[in-house]
C-alpha cells in the first residue's frame, strides 16, 4: 500500500508496498513503521489493545508470542510484565526497528510467518495477533498454526479489520463503489474481522470473549493515510479516471477544511482458550 501525505507533511511520499504478507521482505520498513505508529494512536486501536491485554491476563514467567509484531511495542509490554516475550515478524527492517526502540528490553524478535511459527507444539501460554490476518492468503491455516503452539489452558486474542465496513463521506457513490471494489480486490483477506470467531472455533478453541471498536478517522485523514492510498491505487488499477481521482481528493479535502469529512471502519477482537487435555 502507499501512504502519501501532502508535500511537506510527515508521511509524504512514503511507500509501504503490498497489502499481502507474502511481500513483507520487499516492504519499505521505514514507511511501514510510520504507518503503524499513526494507527497505534487511534482510539479504537488503543481500546482493543487494552481489552486484549485484559483478556489474555498474562502472568510473570509465562511465554507470550505476538504474531506479526511490527515495531514491537506489544512485545516489550509483555516483557515488562515479566513474561518471556517473543515477536514474530517477517520484515527484517521492522525487527531491526523493534530492537532499536527497545534496546534495554528483554523482548525477543524472530523471523517467521503466521502459518509457520518457529515454536514447538504446545509451548506458548499467550498468543496475540493484531491486524495481520487481513494480509494473509490462508488465515484459517494461520489460526490453526497458532492453536498448535498454544499450551492447554493457553489464551489467544485476534484483532482485525473488516474493510467492507468502511464509510467515507463525501464521495460520488459510483466512484466510491469502484474504488472500494478495487481496494478489496488487491487485499489478501479484506473481510478478516467477521471471520475471527469462526476461525478460532474451527481450530478447536473455546471462545471466551469478543468486542468491536469503531475507527473514526480524524479530519487530517482526508489528506494522508487510507484515502490517498485508496484513490491513487484505484487510479493505478484503472478502476477510476484521473478526473475522478482528482474530484474525489478535492471533495474530501474541502470537506475536511470545514470539518465535514467522515471516514469510519469497524475493527473486531475475539479471545479464546485452548481446553486442557482430557
Amino acid at each position: 500500500m502507499d501512504d502519501k501525505g501532502a508535500p511537506g507533511e510527515p508521511g509524504a511520499n512514503i511507500q509501504v508496498g503490498s497489502f499481502k504478507i507474502a511481500d513483507a521482505a520487499k516492504t519499505d520498513a521505514a514507511g511501514m513503521a510510520f504507518v503503524l505508529d499513526q494507527m497505534a494512536e487511534r482510539p479504537a486501536v488503543r481500546a482493543l489493545k487494552a481489552w486484549a491485554l485484559e483478556q489474555l491476563a498474562p502472568a510473570p514467567g509465562e511465554t507470550a508470542v505476538d504474531v506479526g509484531s511490527g515495531t514491537g511495542e506489544d512485545v516489550v509490554a509483555f516483557a515488562e510484565l515479566g513474561l518471556r516475550a517473543i515477536g514474530v515478524e517477517p520484515s527484517a527492517g521492522l525487527r531491526d526497528e523493534a530492537v532499536r526502540r527497545g534496546p534495554d528490553s528483554k523482548a525477543e524478535f524472530v523471523d517467521g510467518l503466521s502459518d509457520k511459527l518457529p515454536f514447538d507444539d504446545e509451548s506458548v501460554d499467550v498468543v496475540r495477533c493484531e491486524r495481520v490476518l487481513q494480509h494473509v492468503e490462508d488465515p484459517a491455516g494461520s489460526v490453526r498454526e497458532m492453536a498448535r503452539v498454544l499450551r492447554p489452558g493457553g489464551r489467544i486474542v485476534l484483532i482485525d479489520t473488516d474493510w467492507q465496513t468502511a464509510i467515507i463521506h463525501p464521495a460520488d457513490p459510483d466512484v466510491l463503489q469502484r474504488m472500494v471494489a478495487s481496494f478489496l480486490a488487491q487485499a489478501a483477506n479484506p473481510y478478516s474481522g467477521r471471520q475471527l470467531r469462526g476461525q478460532l472455533a474451527d481450530a478447536g478453541l473455546e471462545i471466551t470473549g469478543e468486542t468491536a471498536a469503531t475507527w473514526l478517522e480524524p479530519q487530517e485523514g482526508a489528506r494522508k493515510g487510507f484515502l490517498s492510498m485508496m484513490h491513487t491505487r484505484s487510479l493505478q488499477a484503472g478502476a477510476i479516471t484521473a478526473a475522478e481521482a482528482e474530484a474525489f481528493a478535492k471533495g474530501i479535502t474541502e470537506a475536511a477544511d470545514r470539518g465535514a469529512f467522515h471516514m469510519s471502519l469497524t475493527m473486531y477482537a475475539v479471545c479464546a482458550v485452548k481446553a486442557p487435555a482430557v
